[in-house]
């Protein structure tokens, strides 16, 4: 299922980060350079309770205006357990290094420390981080919603995803979060024929032809998506540890999204201080400028320092935490209360008569259904409204209930 899902990049400025192992959720940070200044080495890594390999991923900032990292290449990267074994990672492409899952597997409880030695020698390391425990998520579900689509008053229908847990030990306090969507696309006129233009030696605008059935099979396709934002949120200064209805992702009517299956698995980790408030503050210097595009007015450094020099800037943050997961589906018969926009494809659904069917074809219509015996009509509708492929892929996910 992993082939057909896209990690998004947000944009917020020159380093990229994308959470390796904790997700992929990509987001970019500032490094506000000159093209003389020093580039600063960015680390995006963690390790997790779960079956690697983790991921490790180093790269050089550029200065602004550059939005491709150079990775740092020949290094050697390595986690080690306090008081406890150092585990290698191999460089699998430039700049990504990869953990071994046959020996190493993190552990709730444990203290890890990243370790880097460049190819020119230089040494980097982590805090040494434990990987908290992570409560598990109490409830996962939906509820009907509309909303505003834009300025001038348009409403939108669709549900809320809201997410419910708490740690009844009252040991975990900040939460971060991340989803993966994908959901099933029933395309309303499927594709069963094609067309076949009878020869002739003088064209004419009026080109008749005949169907032959095809055994394509683009009824149903599956699409994905992950979450491309920070979710946070935290229980301090409240009487329990214990996070209500907090709003994941909103899903429009709009589209294919909840027209027949839709799922969401989401993952929950726990966090400390530091580590919240490092994912905070990059929120809210996003938020505060209006747009994920816009550059930010300075660095934020993470958890990782340079041995050599101390004052040197490093860029990024090695995470560790034990994962919590629920998926939740909803299925089109659950929301017969929300209103579904009118379908384009059945305002586009046309009858046509033999000798112009191939016009339509040429136009970017497929048949969609033959009409009735001996009209010499056909059905046609766009090709989106036919072919599934337009909105996904046929491959059904492993897990997918029907």
């Amino acid at each position: 299922m992993r082939a057909l899902i896209k990690p998004t990049k947000i944009y917020f400025g020159t380093i990229v980060l994308c959470s390796i192992g904790l997700g992929t959720s990509c987001i970019e940070l500032i490094s506000p350079e000159t093209s003389t200044a020093p580039r600063a080495l960015v680390v995006e890594g963690s390790v997790s309770d779960e079956v690697g390999p983790y991921t490790v991923k180093l790269t050089r900032s550029n200065p602004i205006g550059t939005y491709s990292p150079t990775p740092e290449v020949g290094a050697t990267v390595s986690v080690r357990v306090e008081h406890g074994a150092e585990y290698l990672f191999a460089e699998d492409s430039p700049g990504v290094y990869l953990s071994n899952p046959a020996n190493f597997t993190g552990t709730a409880g444990a203290r890890y420390t990243l370790q880097i030695v460049t190819a020119d020698g230089r040494k980097y390391e982590s805090d040494a981080i434990e990987l908290k425990k992570v409560p598990t998520i109490d409830s996962v579900y939906f509820e009907a919603s509309t909303r505003l689509a834009d300025v001038t008053g348009d409403t939108i229908t669709g549900v809320e995803i809201l997410l419910d847990t708490h740690d009844s030990s009252n040991a975990t306090t900040y939460y971060r979060w991340e989803w993966e969507e994908v959901w099933e696309i029933k395309v309303p006129y499927p594709n069963t024929y094609d067309w076949v233009v009878w020869p002739v030696l003088i064209p004419t605008a009026e080109r008749f032809g005949y169907e032959v059935p095809n055994n394509r099979h683009v009824e149903r396709c599956y699409n994905s998506t992950r979450s491309n934002g920070l979710l946070l949120s935290s229980s301090l200064g409240l009487a329990q540890d214990r996070i209500s209805k907090y709003e994941l992702t909103y899903v429009s009517t709009e589209g294919y999204k909840l027209n027949s299956l839709y799922s969401i698995q989401v993952r929950q980790y726990a966090l400390d201080e530091k580590e919240h408030h490092y994912w905070s503050e990059l929120k809210k210097l996003s938020e505060s400028l209006g747009t994920l595009f816009d550059p930010q007015p300075y660095d934020l450094r993470g958890n990782m320092h340079s041995v050599n020099d101390p004052a040197e800037s490093v860029l990024g943050y090695f995470s560790a935490s034990a994962i919590s997961k629920k998926r939740l589906y909803i299925n089109r018969s659950e929301l017969l209360d929300i209103k579904f926009p009118y379908s384009v494809c059945a305002q586009e659904l046309a009858y046509v008569e033999n000798k112009y069917v191939q016009n339509y074809i040429e136009a970017g219509y497929l048949i969609a259904a033959l009409g009735d015996y001996g009209s010499g009509h056909y059905y046609l509708a766009p090709a989106e409204c036919c072919d599934c492929r337009f909105h996904g892929v046929l491959e059904k996910p492993d897990f997918w209930p029907l």
